[in-house]
């Protein structure tokens, strides 16, 4: 596949994946799930719905304590607290990006933020085809890619796998990997200007 076609299907997996997992209700959560299924050319008219919101809150969001949480921190401290040094991490490059999460929401190592970060990085870095800035936002992306989410998602991934009985949550979980394995690809990067 050509870099242009890796770096669309990589956007729009991240899009769907932002939304997956920053769903609150049924409805936004099918939303992300038709996008990420989209792109392996996956039907979703028969999902059975109840039962991928309650895979989704059972993995990821609770009541009880949940196999796979979604935040940085868990993976990247040695003390798997939430709002770690990671949070604090990603709160910098959210102000950094004039961003900040919503007061009372998740913490700034969630992942559906992280991967709306990527998303605006790449949206910087469309508009900024040369000079120094661009080079900023280079390195901004490669530490977000790199440095950070290329360090716990595959943590995340693995426990999420581990956990899971659900083909659909399989299937975001693909989504994860693929779209982490394009991300890392520095190359990708060169074709923003054309692509997203």
């Amino acid at each position: 596949m050509q870099t242009a076609a890796v770096l669309a299907k990589t956007c729009s997996l991240a899009q769907g994946l932002r939304d997956f997992f920053s769903a609150k209700d049924e409805e936004v959560l099918g939303i992300g799930y038709a996008a990420i299924a989209h792109q392996y050319g996956e039907e979703t008219e028969y999902v059975n719905m109840r039962r991928l919101e309650y895979a989704f809150n059972r993995l990821f969001v609770g009541p009880d304590s949940i196999p796979a949480p979604p935040y940085a921190s868990v993976y990247l401290d040695e003390e798997p607290l939430l709002m770690g040094k990671p949070s604090l991490e990603m709160r910098e490059l959210l102000r950094s990006l004039n961003l900040s999460v919503p007061e009372g929401g998740e913490p700034d190592d969630f992942i559906a933020y992280e991967l709306e970060a990527w998303l605006i990085l790449l949206l910087c870095l469309k508009n900024e085809p040369s000079g120094e800035h661009k080079q900023c936002v280079l390195e901004a992306i490669y530490w977000l890619t790199e440095e950070h989410m290329g360090k716990w998602i595959p943590g995340f991934i693995h426990k999420a796998k581990q956990a899971s009985a659900s083909a659909e949550i399989n299937l975001v979980l693909q989504g994860l990997e693929e779209w982490l394995t394009n991300s890392l690809q520095r190359s990708l990067y060169e074709k923003v200007g054309t692509v997203c």
